[in-house]
């Protein structure tokens, strides 16, 4: 996966090209350790659409089946042929992990924002961090239609944002979309991603950004 691509002054980073943390067990240690105990503990199923069974855990992920294995650090998707879940991906499961393992449910909805109304987001989602949500503006500038095309892939279903948009239910109740404007004579193409404002509740804002680079990164590797 490569999200290091020049969009004007913005220049979104790709945490996946940094060889110092690229493997599932450099993540973080105290989330693995929660994984251990609800695997170890239990049998079938521990929070709403997530089961223990065979010495793993498993749950939905982007219209599949998400298998996590705490003994040998190993996260994978039920079918050996798709294209298997990176270090972002691992980051943000164990998040939403670490989240049900202390509240059993997610938050219910509260309202659609952007990652500039998330506290502290117009500070943080800037510079390297700016959402990989612009990478997709530059890919599908004339296609949005594509863009369309490539999410179907992932479980994405076209809805009324912008000229082109899609949703996806990453996880039951965790639903984020991306809304394109193709360009024209007047206007460069553009792209928001959009989720409930409960999100951070769930997840610190390093997190919702990953997500935001796993969304990019299913929809550029199509």
């Amino acid at each position: 996966m490569n999200l290091k691509v020049a969009t004007g002054d913005v220049l979104p980073v790709d945490p996946e090209e940094n060889c110092q943390y690229s493997r599932f067990d450099q993540l973080n240690p105290a989330w693995w350790r929660k994984v251990e105990r609800l695997v170890a503990e239990n049998e079938g199923e521990v929070f709403p659409h997530v089961q223990v069974f065979g010495g793993g855990l498993e749950l939905p992920w982007f219209n599949r089946r998400l298998r996590l294995e705490p003994e040998t650090f190993s996260i994978s998707f039920d079918k050996g042929n798709e294209p298997q879940p990176t270090y972002q991906d691992g980051l943000v499961v164990l998040a939403l992990l670490n989240y049900l393992s202390e509240n059993c449910h997610l938050p219910k909805p509260v309202g659609l924002i952007n990652e500039n109304h998330l506290t502290g987001g117009t500070t943080f989602f800037r510079g390297p961090h700016v959402m990989a949500s612009a990478l997709l503006a530059r890919r599908f500038a004339k296609e949005g239609v594509q863009l369309l095309e490539a999410g179907k892939n992932w479980g994405g279903k076209q809805v009324d944002f912008g000229e082109y948009a899609l949703s996806f239910t990453i996880f039951p109740g965790l639903d984020w979309s991306i809304a394109l404007w193709e360009e024209d004579e007047e206007f460069c193409a553009r792209a928001q991603y959009f989720f409930d404002k409960n999100l951070e509740q769930i997840f610190q804002l390093d997190v919702i950004w990953a997500l935001g680079n796993v969304v990019a990164a299913k929809l550029l590797d199509f």
